[in-house]
């Protein structure tokens, strides 16, 4: 009966996904305290000026399960290459799989599946890595045919490498790469290989900090240590701590708080950054011999460990992407987080902050002290939660995935410089313990960055996919002309089990078995819905969100002309039946105002239409 009544009321907002929105972003009230190297903190909505926005969905996604697994830790903050698709049209997909969930999960370690362009294989039943319990796989193409992959173990053993010389086939080799000297051991690695027969292998990993079993090393809690092999693995160069990543400028890292960009030719580049850590990247241009680092956010508090309070400060929440364009510009994402730090040294979260940052090296540094208006205005906040009805929801029915609403972000650039990103945000739709389900969302930009499409697509947007949640989204570096192929992970609950252990955490108690799922996305479903800003026609007028809303009694919607017009608006509710409707006949230019009297209607959702002359925006209110 819960569930019957669930696919009820969620299907109340079907229709809404046509609605024009605006994003919220908060302000935290009393802080939780942490529950990893961050915790919570609620909040009230306050609003940010945006395009009307149109929220899709894709109609023409195909997708496949290409393994389960009953760990659903993917990440805790950024993700790994965990998918490539080859020039003849093959696929390989890794995730961290496990399919005894007793105790610590034993069997824990890389799944591994592959597309030989007809199908995929038989869903894995045991990890590659033979004997070795391991986690957070990254995987990459090597030499000519071949295929690699590196995974951790704990934080006092080294990374394990498994390579085959035919991918798809064949015995796995594994081998060890030693954690530096006097470091316990390596963690949550990430990997890219590069040039034209892909024998230029390049890992970085976090040496294990203290809460891990780990040391401190050189002077750091968790040092982010570089290493590269010119032979496809065979031999290695040594561990190197960067210039500018070192004790002179931070105190150490967090877990998973940097990614890799596919590298392009001799072109490398990955990027860093948490709450408490600059936002930065380092590049490459002769393949790994050199490295440029570039500020993109420079956070006040690099060496803040407590003494006194941060006070609240918008910032990085430590989920980031990077890819190289075709001219070989850098482009990253990451998520808007928001927190604060106290005087015993404690950093938190707040729990209900919305936003995408998107940065590429044409642009400034941003201001250290980030304001969302400002980064919207100059075209780095480039996505949000569509369905601003998320923020009444009680925050006690929000997962916890210790980042932005709008977070866990991928992207990729194709030949023709387009910018594809992917994000996986909160949804109004409700799992079957009520809290909210994330689906993945995509916006595009067509010119390399410089201005971006007006819409926000659910990818996952199908009615039998409402009810599902969508976590931990990586895109394939490779597209074709007219697709992009991305895997994700997908379950009835929202949240992760793995966290459930945490005081205070709030999400999915139980183990459950999570689809990692191969999805093709179409271009032009994520490019042609809506107006592009390029050729949006040119606005005689904007309307206001009606206030209040839920409506109650007397709601007001405010209407701003530019220009004399005819102007009308009318009401209708969730099947479409008109149920109100008011004329004002010709107008002068300034502003205008319609006045609903909600009490005259039954409580459900509706939507209001303001047309002026051939013109109209639609938007979303709820009678109470």
């Amino acid at each position: 009966m819960k569930r019957a009544l669930l696919l009820f009321f969620a299907a109340g907002f079907i229709v809404s996904a046509t609605a024009q929105l605006r994003p919220f972003l908060n302000n935290p009230q009393s802080p939780v305290k942490a529950l990893k190297p961050v915790a919570q903190m609620g909040g009230e909505a306050v609003g940010v000026q945006t395009p009307n926005t149109t929220v899709a969905s894709d109609a023409t996604l195909a997708d496949e399960v290409i393994m389960t697994t009953t760990y659903d830790l993917q990440t805790n903050s950024t993700n790994q290459q965990r998918m490539f698709r080859y020039d003849d049209g093959t696929m390989a997909g890794v995730a961290i799989f496990s399919h005894d969930n007793s105790g610590s999960f034993p069997e824990r370690g890389t799944g591994y599946n592959y597309f030989d362009g007809t199908s995929w294989g038989t869903q894995p039943t045991t990890r590659i890595e033979a004997t070795t319990r391991t986690g957070w796989p990254a995987y990459a193409p090597l030499g000519p045919n071949g295929e690699i992959v590196v995974a951790h173990s704990s934080g006092t053993l080294p990374l394990y490498i498994n390579r085959r010389d035919i991918r798809g086939t064949g015995a796995w080799t594994q081998t060890e790469l030693a954690a530096p000297v006097d470091a316990s051991g390596l963690l949550w690695p990430r990997m890219v290989t590069s040039g034209d027969d892909h024998m230029s292998v390049h890992v970085f990993a976090l040496t294990a900090p203290t809460g891990n079993g780990g040391v401190v090393w050189n002077d750091m809690d968790g040092a982010l240590v570089y290493n590269r092999s010119l032979d496809g693995g065979d031999t290695w160069d040594g561990w190197v701590l960067m210039d500018g990543m070192t004790s002179s400028e931070y105190l150490g890292f967090g877990g998973d708080t940097y990614a890799w960009a596919q590298p392009v030719g001799n072109t490398l580049a990955f990027v860093v950054g948490d709450s408490f850590n600059d936002e930065f990247i380092m590049k490459s241009t002769d393949n790994g011999d050199t490295w440029t680092k570039t500020i993109i956010w420079d956070c006040p508090y690099d060496f803040w460990a407590g003494g006194d309070t941060t006070g609240d400060f918008y910032n990085s929440d430590g989920s980031s992407a990077a890819a190289i364009g075709p001219d070989g510009k850098v482009h990253v994402l990451f998520g808007f987080g928001r927190g604060n730090g106290d005087e015993a040294g404690n950093k938190y979260w707040t729990i209900n902050n919305d936003g995408l940052i998107y940065w590429n090296e044409d642009m400034p540094e941003l201001p250290q002290v980030m304001d969302p208006d400002e980064l919207f205005a100059s075209g780095n906040y480039i996505g949000w939660v569509p369905d601003t009805n998320v923020f009444y929801i009680p925050t006690d029915q929000y997962a916890f995935y210790y980042g932005s609403m709008s977070s866990m972000p991928t992207l990729v650039v194709d030949d023709a410089n387009q910018v594809f990103a992917f994000w996986s945000g909160m949804t109004i739709n409700q799992d079957p313990d009520n809290f909210l389900l994330r689906h993945i969302f995509a916006r595009a930009s067509v010119d390399g960055g410089a201005t971006w499409r007006d819409n926000i697509l659910d990818v996952t947007g199908e009615f039998v996919q409402q009810w599902t949640e969508f976590a931990y989204p990586t895109v394939a570096s490779q597209t074709t002309y007219d697709k992009i192929y991305l895997i994700d992970q997908d379950d009835d609950l929202a949240g992760v089990y793995l966290k459930s252990s945490n005081s205070g955490y709030q999400g999915q108690m139980e183990i459950t078995n999570n689809n990692i799922t191969l999805m093709e996305v179409d271009k032009n479903d994520i490019i042609e819905w809506g107006v592009g800003v390029n050729n949006k026609p040119a606005e005689t007028f904007t309307v206001a969100q009606n206030y209040p809303n839920p409506v109650t009694g007397r709601s007001v919607i405010s209407v701003k002309l530019t220009q004399p017009g005819n102007l009308s608006m009318s009401i209708v509710n969730v099947v479409g039946q008109q149920v109100m409707r008011l004329e004002k006949g010709t107008v002068n230019t300034g502003n205008q105002q319609f006045v609903v009297d909600g009490s005259t209607l039954p409580a459900g959702i509706y939507f209001y239409t303001v047309t002026v002359n051939k013109q109209s925006i639609t938007k979303r209110m709820i009678v109470e």
